[in-house]
């Protein structure tokens, strides 16, 4: 779903380059490199070599995947300080004075894929890289683990989810932010969106004490890219922070060990239950946060066929007809 038309990135691309290279450099061609939901991808051919320009989209679906583009400074940066292989940034902006968006403006990863993530592709390389691969994703998913923070919610300062002393707070404001969403989207009726706002109003009952945690929010081989920048010997590199947060520290592993790492490890019956964290805990997130949010985000992929940017209110009835009013679908989220 094309966001912006071809010669507005090559407009913004020029603005940027021509601020932070020189009017010499001169861009021979743009090409599209990924992104969908949130932001728009891009990479950026010149006479200087090629670059990666992300815009972020001028609406997001739900509130809690905003501020794309200051997650993605953000988490970069962390990353780079735990020793994990990240592009570097070389420009960017939040507040849209620069050229009239939020961008980030990168190195490009030099590899034989096009720009393509590892995402399905690990076992086309021969069994030593293979090796190698998986063992620097290991090695920087560990890292990341050991990122932590004195509070829960937004990487950023002024970050729309919040900084929060205790994950209960973090928790109880995120969830209101998807409830706002559903009322914009027009996703409950009445009746229902009193029995979700009630629930969402319980608090929080677990016994242990959790260190907040970086997490990217999306970690898997679709944002894992082996080549280099700078023509030297290939790496793993980590991409696309636009999601992190400050979360629940076993969130890390179960996540990464999930979604999207097929072939790292041998045995499924190694892989840790949510459970082992705190049971209680574990009944709330899963029956109404991650519930909600699934369902939120399954109704906006319903609406990503195809390349044209269409109208947000069009979206809007689109999720309409996809969510017909149904009291059923309420205990699949609710406790």
């Amino acid at each position: 779903m094309a966001n912006y038309a071809e010669s507005e990135i090559m407009g913004y691309a020029q603005q940027i380059i021509k601020n932070m290279i020189g009017a010499q450099t001169k861009i021979k061609g743009i090409e599209w490199s990924g992104g969908r939901f949130y932001n728009e991808v891009s990479r950026v051919n010149t006479t200087d070599g090629d670059f990666i320009l992300k815009i972020e989209r001028d609406k997001i679906f739900f509130s809690t995947r905003k501020e794309q583009t200051e997650n993605d400074v953000y988490g970069n940066e962390l990353c780079q300080k735990a020793g994990i292989p990240c592009a570097n940034i070389l420009a960017y902006d939040f507040t849209k004075n620069d050229i009239g968006v939020k961008y980030v403006f990168m190195e490009h990863i030099i590899n034989d894929m096009g720009d393509a993530p590892l995402w399905g592709r690990v076992e086309n390389f021969d069994e030593v890289t293979k090796v190698e691969i998986k063992r620097q994703f290991i090695t920087a998913f560990e890292k990341q683990a050991r990122i932590t923070s004195r509070h829960f919610g937004s990487l950023s300062p002024s970050g729309i989810l919040g900084r929060h002393e205790t994950y209960d707070g973090y928790h109880h404001s995120t969830l209101n932010l998807l409830i706002n969403d559903s009322i914009e989207l027009g996703l409950f009726t009445d009746e229902e969106l009193d029995i979700v706002k009630k629930a969402a109003a319980k608090p929080l009952i677990y016994s242990k004490k959790y260190i907040p945690t970086f997490q990217t929010g999306d970690q898997g081989w679709h944002n894992a890219m082996w080549g280099n920048t700078d023509g030297g010997a290939d790496k793993l590199y980590m991409i696309d922070f636009g999601n992190s947060i400050y979360g629940l520290p076993y969130d890390v592993e179960y996540v990464c060990r999930n979604y999207g790492i097929d072939g790292i490890y041998e045995d499924d019956a190694d892989i840790p239950d949510v459970t082992d964290a705190d049971e209680n805990l574990n009944e709330v997130l899963i029956a109404s946060f991650n519930g909600m949010f699934h369902m939120i985000w399954t109704a906006a992929q319903q609406l990503m066929v195809d390349d044209t940017h269409g109208d947000w209110h069009a979206r809007i009835e689109a999720i309409k007809r996809y969510f017909p009013n149904s009291h059923d679908r309420l205990c699949k989220f609710m406790p």
